[in-house]
């Protein structure tokens, strides 16, 4: 007895787990197969397909382990691998420009509250510094204009009075004078001496009195057997005022010479000219 219940239970239950298997395979889904059932299986089998249908339970014997119930989803409902969806398609949209409105000119015055504003003259710039006008300066005063003015008549301690002392002019002046014109020059160029030629008259324009009187000087000159300068007049002795001295200087250039005398030598000769003032001393006022 004991033997037979083994022998039922374990080729029940083997019998039982191969149904079961069988079932399940049956209700898997093909890859083929519709959400139908098809016309030709068995009522037994359309039973199991059918929606919610579950496998009946069979009681075995106490010895037995109860099988759980085995839960088999319809065909119709079977659980397929969602077809993947292709991505939205995302269609921007062109930017759209806008441009700004143009600016509304301001709204004009209304004349009514027009004001009349006063002109102002331009600021002058800072950087400009207003300067007086400079006078220019005046032109020197020309020699004749300084004989006028008693102020040029200053007493400048450099008269000899050599034209009375001829010893003294010929011994002391002339070898100097004739050293310093002769000074570079070939033999034939070096001046020798000359004679005394007529008075240099220069006159005194004014009343006043002078203090000491003019004194009477002396002017040289080099002279080529043309009668021409060869040189510039020099001022040998002064008539103590400088104004008077340069008076004469510019008569001996203006004067005129004659040919020379014909001598055995070509050099020029040497001359001086006696300054005389013409100062009224016993008419002037002091």
């Amino acid at each position: 007895m004991g033997k037979r219940s083994l022998r039922w239970s374990g080729g029940g239950l083997l019998a039982l787990i191969s149904i079961g298997l069988h079932g399940v395979l049956l209700a898997w889904p093909m890859p083929e197969s519709s959400s139908e059932a098809p016309e030709s299986l068995p009522e037994s089998l359309t039973e199991i397909t059918a929606p919610a249908a579950t496998v009946g339970v069979l009681r075995l014997p106490a010895a037995v382990k109860p099988v759980e119930t085995i839960a088999v989803a319809p065909a119709s409902q079977s659980p397929q691998a969602p077809a993947p969806k292709a991505p939205p398609v995302v269609r921007s949209a062109p930017p759209v420009v806008r441009s700004a409105p143009p600016a509304s000119p301001p709204p004009a015055p209304s004349p009514s509250r027009v004001e009349p504003v006063e002109a102002k003259p331009p600021a002058p710039p800072t950087d400009v510094v207003d300067l007086e006008p400079v006078p220019p300066e005046p032109l020197p005063a020309t020699l004749d204009e300084r004989l006028r003015d008693l102020g040029q008549y200053q007493f400048n301690q450099q008269a000899k009075s050599l034209v009375a002392d001829e010893v003294a002019f010929h011994t002391a002046v002339v070898p100097g004078w004739l050293e310093t014109e002769g000074e570079g020059l070939g033999d034939s160029e070096v001046p020798v001496l000359g004679a005394k030629l007529a008075p240099l008259q220069v006159t005194y324009p004014l009343a006043s009195c002078l203090t000491p009187a003019p004194a009477e000087g002396l002017v040289g000159v080099i002279v080529n057997a043309a009668g021409q300068l060869v040189k510039e007049p020099v001022l040998l002795d002064s008539t103590g005022y400088t104004v008077l001295d340069e008076k004469a200087l510019e008569l001996a250039l203006q004067r005129s010479f004659g040919p020379q005398a014909s001598s055995p030598l070509p050099n020029p000769r040497a001359h001086w000219l006696p300054i005389q003032v013409q100062y009224d001393g016993a008419n002037c006022s002091s």
